[in-house]
């Protein structure tokens, strides 16, 4: 992004996706599948993180900011030949269980003209806001009319960076919600954690933020099952969660932790072990998946 700034040249998504890629590979499971080159732009990549006790599933796109006179701007409305982009994330992540999340591609701090991050901000060649060049941000909070400027992107999203970094404090939680909460639900969200579950903690903890912001009041109490919990060892985390819906019109706690699982899926295992078919893996996804990246944590974040 830097070299591209300096040389006054236009960067997208598909070329920075490539070096995010090609860097992480060194250290995690990557597998790009072969496709159409017109498929690729705004394509969705499937991204994995395991520990030793649990794995995260996300469904990851691409969007980089536009900055114009101060004001900025992702198009998350964008639409094409096959439709609306942002719903075609959706309803492939809920196919594939998996949480729908933007990368967002911020730029270097001199293109966002050193916008006050909200992690002790220091100035010019602010660390954390360099680490802000990449933060990723659930698609439920993908809005064009609010997320406008620094301070909501900040709020909505996290450093890829710092994605795994341990969760040292609790959750934001509207008091009535806090009653609905079931054991193991509670602890998961008022304790601090680490490894894969800081991860899922970086991405409802956005949400709930927002949520507490909200004027509308939480949904009577009532608690969802999540899917295959008949195999309590193998499916979802959280048996039970939350029907609350927010300004979102569907239950957000499922959303966001249902893909939190015990074990990850057979094909992720099938990765790590290097023992897989790259064809007929990419004959298994949705056309719309580019790859698949797999993130190996320490237990201890």
């Amino acid at each position: 992004m830097a070299a591209c700034e300096r040389a006054q040249l236009s960067w997208g998504e598909t070329a920075i996706t490539e070096i995010v890629m090609s860097r992480a590979a060194a250290a995690v499971s990557v597998v790009p599948f072969s496709q159409q080159a017109e498929a690729i732009s705004g394509a969705d990549w499937v991204w994995w993180w395991v520990d030793a006790t649990s794995a995260y599933g996300m469904l990851v796109q691409a969007k980089r900011l536009r900055v114009d006179r101060g004001r900025w701007r992702f198009d998350f409305g964008y639409r094409n030949r096959a439709g609306s982009q942002w719903a075609r994330l959706r309803e492939t992540a809920a196919t594939m269980d998996l949480v729908p999340v933007y990368a967002l591609y911020l730029g270097t701090g001199d293109y966002r003209s050193w916008a006050p991050c909200p992690d002790d901000h220091q100035g010019l060649r602010c660390h954390s806001c360099v680490k802000r060049s990449v933060s990723l941000m659930p698609a439920l909070l993908a809005d064009s009319w609010i997320v406008n400027d620094s301070k909501t992107t900040y709020e909505r999203s996290v450093a890829l960076e710092d994605i795994a970094t341990p969760s040292w404090t609790a959750s934001f939680l509207i008091p009535a919600l806090r009653e609905q909460l079931a054991p193991d639900l509670a602890n998961f969200l008022l304790t601090t954690q680490t490894g894969t579950r800081a991860v899922t903690r970086s991405m409802i903890d956005r949400v709930l933020r927002v949520r507490m912001g909200q004027f509308g009041a939480v949904s009577a109490p009532g608690l969802t099952a999540a899917r295959d919990s008949s195999h309590d060892r193998l499916g979802p985390v959280f048996s039970e969660l939350p029907t609350d819906t927010g300004h979102w019109n569907e239950p957000y706690f499922g959303h966001v932790l249902n893909p939190l699982r015990h074990v990850p899926p057979g094909y992720v295992l099938e990765i790590e072990s290097g023992e897989f078919d790259v064809d007929e893996l990419a004959s298994n996804m949705p056309e719309d998946v580019t790859g698949i990246v797999v993130v190996r944590l320490p237990q201890n974040g």
